[in-house]
């Protein structure tokens, strides 16, 4: 289990085969979330499964864990993501994308003006930018580490459902 952690701490993504069909996959994950449902939540539709932190324990960091089942013969390819729910994310993606914008008109408009020999003020706007970006990078990785916890915990969950 110990590379596996390893893996869940550097790359929250993981490819696993195991020796079961899909089938039989989805089933002792419901049976596991029937017994353990207040350790976790999930939802299966086909061969995708979303499993989560229950309600009353989420904080704004919590991860999901995605699962995609691959039948390969007799066994199964599982791909799995670790990420935070998808509201998290998108917010994200949004400033990064905003602050992005902003900056690199800022610094159009700072050339302009040092072409134009005038006061170039809209330089200013790639410090201030990338400041701004770093402090999401590192607010980002503080929530990556607040969500670890609950990520072991749902890949404990995973593992002990697939046993």
């Amino acid at each position: 289990m110990s590379t596996q952690d390893n893996k869940l701490r550097l790359r929250p993504r993981f490819k696993e085969k195991v020796q079961l069909r899909s089938n039989e996959i989805k089933t002792r994950i419901r049976n596991s979330l029937e017994k353990n449902g207040e350790k976790w939540l999930g939802k299966i539709v086909d061969d995708h499964i979303i499993l989560r932190i229950p309600e009353n324990q989420q904080h704004f960091w919590s991860p999901q864990l995605t699962l995609e089942l691959e039948d390969q013969n007799d066994e199964t390819l599982i791909r799995g993501l670790f990420g935070p729910k998808p509201g998290v994310w998108t917010m994200f993606v949004f400033f990064y994308s905003s602050v992005g914008f902003l900056t690199l008109m800022g610094l159009i408009f700072g050339l302009s003006q040092m072409m134009l020999k005038m006061d170039a003020y809209g330089l200013w706007s790639l410090p201030v930018g990338s400041s701004i970006l770093f402090g999401l990078f590192i607010l980002s990785k503080l929530g990556q580490r607040l969500s670890r916890e609950q990520m072991y915990q749902l890949n404990s969950l995973l593992m002990d459902a697939l046993k």
